[in-house]
């Protein structure tokens, strides 16, 4: 395939805050792959990206990407929030200029939703700017007067709990894209028999011909498949499945239970079930992550625990900005962790708690269950200064040799400046009643302290 798939944002971005406020739409993981891996797994020919103004610089091609429109070649538009791509044959033989419509379910408000657009260069002129200002809808408008149009029965991500309810179907549609890279082959071609090993259904644990398993170690792929890429996982470790294990993370001793996935560069322990750890991301003691979503650069501390499970069996509600308090339908829902989030020892999250980007919580039993993005603190919430932030995450991001690049700083930058309004509330919070009020000697003390722990959990 010859032409460039654009990926672009549409207005769904916003009930998915914060988990994208620092990363854009296709960037997030579901199954084993982001939608941007996932298409090139597929080889489907020159990837573009355009996205909100204060990523383009990071993860698109620019803020005003016209030089996509150079080319004589036909320019295929994908949404950004798609998962399911078995629909992306019939769009590459459509006639040029087709329109195919995400169904009304997946995609509230709206009747329908933009999904994919096969235009010419002239039709794709006409519509670029709408969705570089994320106006997908106004795109369709123009769409809906020259191209023919086809509606498509699929999911689009549409609320942050929807990446925890599709990712162990998610991965099992994944996993022919993975094993037909070289090297990939199941642990009954492998013919592994090491007795330290216990393997359930050897036919669908699918290893990377650098993935270490020190025994002993079981692996359950009775309920679905096992993915392992050249991580290391320690001994004493379960794994069910479906689950998938992403390249240069290690498994510590660790129980992770299905339909969970662990992206790369991570650290990982105690009991995990149902979850996803986007990448670089810690939590390397004993502790439950269940039924949650964790962003990258996050640590979580010892014992530090989430809840995903009403004692009253009801369905877990959720705060999203705004939208409000919103009811998941879901019986088992636990914690979303934007990016830079990192949280002390021993806290307690409830289910549906939502801790915003960037976030340092500490030094309390259990947590709000919202803390807006750039938060520090436990007893005492306050706003967490940037600079300290940026100089935390610059040396995180350099033990796992990543750089913190000009751009990528200037988009922390401006998170922080947009997400202002937020905190608003915190910066006039009154301190607690019988509590003496911390110096600011303390406070500067009690803030380095927590910095050097978020930095020394990445070492």
């Amino acid at each position: 395939m010859s032409e460039t798939v654009i990926l672009f944002e549409d207005e769904g971005f916003r009930p998915l805050l914060p988990l994208v406020l620092s990363r854009p739409l296709f960037e997030l993981r579901c199954g084993i792959f982001t939608l941007r891996e996932r298409l090139q797994a597929l080889s489907a020919g020159p990837l573009a990206a355009i996205c909100r103004p204060h990523l383009a610089g990071v993860y698109g091609h620019g803020r005003w990407p016209l030089g996509l429109l150079s080319s004589s070649q036909p320019l295929l538009f994908l949404n950004a929030r798609a998962r399911d791509l078995s629909w992306l044959p019939a769009l590459l033989a459509a006639p040029l200029d087709t329109v195919f419509l995400a169904d009304a379910a997946s995609s509230l408000p709206h009747s329908s939703a933009l999904l994919a657009a096969r235009l010419s260069p002239a039709l794709a002129s006409a519509v670029l700017l709408d969705l570089l200002e994320q106006r997908a809808q106004d795109a369709l408008a123009e769409l809906r007067r020259f191209a023919q149009l086809v509606e498509i029965e699929t999911e689009l991500l549409t609320f942050p709990w929807d990446i925890i309810r599709a990712n162990g179907e998610q991965i099992v549609r994944d996993l022919p894209l993975l094993v037909r890279q070289s090297g990939w082959a199941s642990a009954q071609e492998r013919k592994l028999n090491h007795s330290a090993l216990i393997i359930h259904n050897p036919a669908q644990v699918f290893l990377h011909p650098q993935a270490m398993l020190e025994g002993p170690i079981v692996l359950d792929a009775r309920d679905g498949p096992i993915v392992i890429d050249a991580a290391r996982i320690e001994p004493f470790s379960y794994i069910q499945g479906p689950a998938a294990i992403g390249a240069g993370t290690l498994l510590a001793s660790a129980r992770l239970r299905g339909e969970s996935t662990i992206g790369p560069v991570c650290r990982i322990g105690g009991e995990v079930e149902a979850s996803v750890v986007q990448g670089y991301s810690n939590k390397h003691h004993d502790g439950f992550l269940g039924h949650a979503y964790v962003g990258e650069w996050v640590n979580i501390g010892a014992m530090t625990s989430n809840s995903d499970l009403k004692n009253t069996y009801g369905s877990v509600r959720v705060v999203l900005e705004g939208l409000g308090q919103l009811d998941s339908g879901l019986l088992k829902l636990g914690c979303f962790l934007a990016d830079h989030v990192k949280l002390g020892i021993g806290l307690h999250l409830t289910g549906g708690a939502v801790i915003g980007t960037g976030s340092n919580i500490f030094g309390v039993h259990a947590a709000p269950k919202t803390i807006p993005p750039f938060t520090w603190g436990g007893e005492v919430y306050r706003e967490y200064r940037i600079e300290g932030m940026i100089e935390v995450a610059r040396k995180v991001m350099g033990r796992r040799k990543r750089e913190m690049t000009p751009a990528y700083e200037a988009m922390l930058r401006e998170v922080f400046a947009m997400t202002r309004g937020s905190r608003a509330d915190i910066a006039a919070a009154p301190e607690p009643k019988g509590r003496e009020r911390a110096s600011a000697a303390d406070v500067e003390m009690q803030l380095s302290r927590s910095e050097v722990e978020a930095i020394h959990a990445f070492a």
